[in-house]
C-alpha cells in the first residue's frame, strides 16, 4: 500500500468490497442466484459503477475463484513449511488440501466444479503444481522417492494430486452427509500412496 495515492487505495478497497459481497452472495444463493444488481445493492453501488471494475458477472466470479485459489495455495505453503522431509511435506500438504475442501466446500466448488477459466488455468494453477513438483523433485534428489522410465516425477505429482483431489471430491459431493468415514481414512490412504513413491516400478 505504501506509495499509493488515496484514489488508488479507494479503488483497491472498492474492488475488494465488490469481491467480498460477491462471495457472500455465492455462499447464500450459489453462482446461479448471483446477479450484478444484487451485488450492487449489497454494497450500495450502482450496477453501472460496478461495471467499471468488472466487465461482466463471469469476470467477477472468475476473480472470486482466483482468490479461492490464493487462499488454498497459502494454506498449502504454510503446511509444507511446517513439515520436515519430502514424505511428511507431501502428507501435510495433502491433508491440508482435503481439510480445506471440507471447511470451505463453496471455495472448492468454485475452484474445481465450474468450467475452466483464467482463474484455473494461469498463475494459481501453476503455483499449486510447481509447489507439488518441487516436493517431488526434492524427494527424488534426497533418495526418498524412486522414479522409473514409466513412473516419472510428473507421474508421481499427478498420482498424489489425483489421490487428494479424489478424497476431497468425495467428502464434498456423494459423501457429504457421511464425511467422517472419508476423514477417518484419508491420512492412512495418503500415507500408503506416498509410501508407494519410494518403490515405484
Amino acid at each position: 500500500m505504501a506509495g499509493r495515492t488515496p484514489s488508488e487505495r479507494r479503488k483497491t478497497k472498492t474492488r475488494q468490497d465488490i469481491l467480498d459481497a460477491t462471495y457472500a452472495l455465492i455462499l447464500e444463493h450459489g453462482v446461479q442466484g448471483l446477479s450484478i444488481r444484487a451485488i450492487a445493492d449489497d454494497i450500495d453501488y450502482s450496477p453501472a459503477a460496478l461495471y467499471r471494475y468488472f466487465g461482466s458477472k463471469d469476470e467477477l466470479v472468475d476473480a472470486v475463484r482466483a482468490q479461492c485459489f490464493e487462499r488454498l495455495n497459502a494454506a498449502l505453503r504454510d503446511a509444507m513449511e511446517n513439515a520436515t522431509g519430502a514424505f511428511e511435506q507431501i502428507l501435510a500438504a495433502g491433508m491440508t488440501y482435503i481439510e480445506y475442501a471440507r471447511q470451505h466446500p463453496t471455495d472448492y466448488h468454485l475452484m474445481f466444479h465450474l468450467p475452466p477459466s483464467a482463474a484455473t488455468q494461469t498463475e494459481n494453477q501453476q503455483v499449486a503444481m510447481s509447489g507439488l513438483l518441487y516436493l517431488v523433485r526434492y524427494g527424488i534428489e534426497t533418495g526418498v522417492f524412486v522414479t522409473s522410465e514409466n513412473y516419472t516425477e510428473d507421474t508421481i505429482m499427478f498420482h498424489c494430486w489425483a489421490t487428494v483431489h479424489g478424497l476431497a471430491m468425495l467428502q464434498t459431493t456423494v459423501m457429504q452427509d457421511n464425511e467422517a468415514r472419508i476423514r477417518a481414512s484419508s491420512e492412512a490412504i495418503l500415507r500408503k500412496v506416498i509410501a508407494g513413491f519410494t518403490a515405484a516400478g
